[in-house]
């Protein structure tokens, strides 16, 4: 796309530069003029729904990490206290720092996409803001973590590969919420 738009403006310089030394006319430079205009706004409504998409992709990586970090410190908890055994701690906390770590770098991938499509100049919301109120609402209040324990504990008695499979309901992500208002 961002060659596309480049393209665009080189054909807009060309073109104003024939009108200037006067080798087209007034009508032919708005036949073009014209053509390249809608072609430029193809690529800008493109650029937004792509940019939508990017945001959205974020958001989500955002949620999986919130919930990734609250499975990780429920799991630390729950080793300290000696309600999961080392073999168990282990395992499960190799897969969450492995998923923690890909959602990261995934995050990061997106937010540096999103800001070469928009040439660094702008940016469609801000991400360590948004994040950090996410965050705060993320973060567990000891009664969440006594309740998560509980059905944590409850569904390893039943059956042990539950309590890995369990993880807290994801909230509405704001960043959705905000960009359609």
């Amino acid at each position: 796309m961002s060659e596309e738009y480049e393209t665009a403006k080189k054909k807009k310089q060309a073109l104003d530069g024939l009108l200037d030394t006067g080798k087209i006319s007034q009508s032919t430079y708005d036949l073009f003029n014209t053509e390249i205009a809608e072609a430029v706004t193809d690529i800008e409504k493109q650029q937004k729904a792509l940019l939508q998409k990017m945001d959205a992709k974020m958001c989500e990586l955002e949620e999986q990490i919130k919930t990734l970090e609250i499975l990780l410190a429920n799991f630390e908890i729950q080793h300290v206290t000696g309600e999961v055994d080392e073999e168990v701690y282990q395992r499960e906390i190799n897969v969450i720092s492995i998923g923690l770590e890909t959602s990261r770098q995934e995050l990061e991938a997106i937010r540096s996409a999103t800001d070469q499509l928009l040439g660094g100049n702008v940016s469609i919301r801000q991400p360590t803001e948004s994040f950090e109120a996410a965050e705060k609402q993320a973060k567990p209040t000891m009664e969440y973590v006594e309740v998560y324990e509980t059905q944590a504990t409850e569904n390893q008695q039943e059956k042990p590969e539950v309590a890995a499979e369990s993880k807290p309901a994801e909230p509405a992500c704001e960043h959705e919420e905000k960009q359609g208002a």
